[in-house]
């Protein structure tokens, strides 16, 4: 978008002109010393000093005279179609000056809170009729709609002792998403290869699926049920059955919003690890012919239900309902959640529970488990905080270490006994450290799919 300079009716000093002011005050006290120690000469000093003094107020004005018009500045901003969390971008401004004099300048970027850029501002000096191209790079630090304001610059007048402060075109906005290269880096490959890219070994099983695929030729290995006798008698030649996975599958995602997910693991915080896994597995879902929900619940602000969608278009959909989710400060509902689940949801499906666990967290969790239960194959992704696996192998130093390791392995302690307790219940655990969440949750999702359980 090609965008002209609006001029702020702001001029002021610049450091040329600061620095000048302050010599000539400073020898103010060469006068002084003067009047002092050579009175003879004081006079000839004092009339030098208000000369330069003159000299500089007459040059600084008929500065501002001749520099405070700047015509002729245009500017062009290019932003990415939408940037991915964490993920580094660069941002090119193109400046070109159509007016009739030099123009040095000082540029930078007006940024939303959430992005983080660096090399800023620049320096740039264009001739008439020159372009200047300055790229900077800039890294997302949190999800959702990012409003760039003005492209700023400050012009030199042509002596260089005044700045002129330009604001170049309209505010721009761009959508901030999950990180969702893992994604991109997996849609031209098939399911196997995907599988294989994120190192996870697909388990061999020949026409043992739910679903009828398409007749081939018999295989060594084939079982006697999977030949088709007729076919076989018509092409005079052993043909085989082949069989997939069940298709038209739903899974639904209930995602905690709450206080806990907030805290940080990284750069990221367990939230936006959630979503970056809940995203990457829902791809491979959707990319076995399943269609996928989302049920958020504890969140501020706008709904957070999606109804199971399918198809190319289904990972968009998603997408765009969940790149400016946020978690919440308030504490997780497992019971009214549930509830609520239920309520919309009365097909048979799998309910993937994204959350991060305490302790305290055992009976209403336990309750709301066996409710989603008696309609849903229920699996528990929870969430383990790297910091306390990093506390466990750190050596004790001290008193202080000793009764932080207690604390901590307790900690744990009760933390794996609410988790044996969901698998005494069929319920399906995934316990992974935050950044290994996306490639847990694929493999077991894909166990449950080989193994006809969905």
């Amino acid at each position: 978008m090609k965008i002209a300079a609006a001029l702020i009716p702001h001029t002021r000093p610049s450091r040329r002109l600061v620095r000048l002011l302050g010599y000539w005050c400073l020898a103010a006290l060469l006068v002084s010393a003067a009047r002092i120690w050579l009175p003879q000469g004081a006079g000839t000093v004092a009339a030098l000093w208000w000369a330069a003094g003159a000299l500089l107020l007459g040059a600084a004005l008929l500065d501002w005279l001749t520099g405070r018009r700047v015509q002729g500045l245009v500017g062009e901003r290019s932003l990415p179609g939408n940037l991915a969390l964490g993920v580094q971008n660069r941002v090119q401004l193109l400046l070109r000056n159509e007016g009739p004099r030099r123009l040095r300048l000082t540029v930078c970027d007006q940024l939303p809170d959430q992005l983080q850029a660096r090399e800023l501002p620049r320096d740039a000096q264009l001739e008439p009729q020159q372009e200047v191209h300055i790229d900077y790079p800039l890294v997302p630090r949190r999800r959702g709609h990012a409003v760039f304001g003005r492209i700023e610059a400050l012009a030199d007048s042509p002596w260089g002792l005044w700045q002129k402060q330009l604001a170049l075109g309209e505010a721009d906005a761009v959508k901030v998403y999950p990180n969702f290269l893992g994604i991109s880096s997996l849609q031209s490959l098939s399911t196997e290869q995907s599988l294989r890219f994120l190192g996870l070994h697909q388990q061999q099983r020949r026409g043992e699926g739910m679903d009828f695929r398409q007749l081939r030729e018999y295989r060594e290995g084939d079982s006697q049920r999977q030949v088709d006798w007729r076919a076989s008698a018509r092409m005079r030649k052993l043909i085989s059955r082949e069989y997939q996975d069940e298709r038209d599958q739903e899974i639904v995602y209930m995602l905690d919003c709450g206080r806990r997910m907030r805290a940080k693991d990284g750069a990221l915080s367990h939230f936006d690890h959630a979503l970056n896994a809940l995203l990457l597995s829902a791809y491979v879902a959707i990319k076995q012919g399943d269609a996928v929900g989302l049920h958020a619940f504890a969140h501020p602000g706008r709904s957070g239900r999606l109804p199971p969608v399918k198809g190319e278009s289904a990972i968009n959909l998603l997408l765009n309902h969940v790149y400016d989710l946020h978690s919440g400060t308030a504490s997780a509902d497992f019971s009214g959640a549930a509830q609520q689940m239920l309520a919309e949801h009365s097909r048979r499906a799998l309910v993937i529970l994204v959350t991060n666990l305490r302790d305290e967290d055992g009976d209403e969790l336990l309750a709301a488990v066996q409710l989603l239960s008696r309609r849903h194959l229920v699996m528990v992704a929870c969430l383990r905080e790297s910091a306390l696996d990093d506390l466990m192998q750190r050596p004790v130093a001290g008193f202080g270490d000793a009764v932080e390791l207690a604390a901590t392995r307790d900690f744990l302690d009760r933390r794996g006994r609410l988790l044996q307790q969901l698998r005494a219940r069929n319920v399906l655990v995934v316990d992974s450290a935050p950044d290994k969440l996306h490639m847990a949750l694929v493999e077991s999702y894909w166990q449950l799919k080989r193994s006809g359980r969905i």
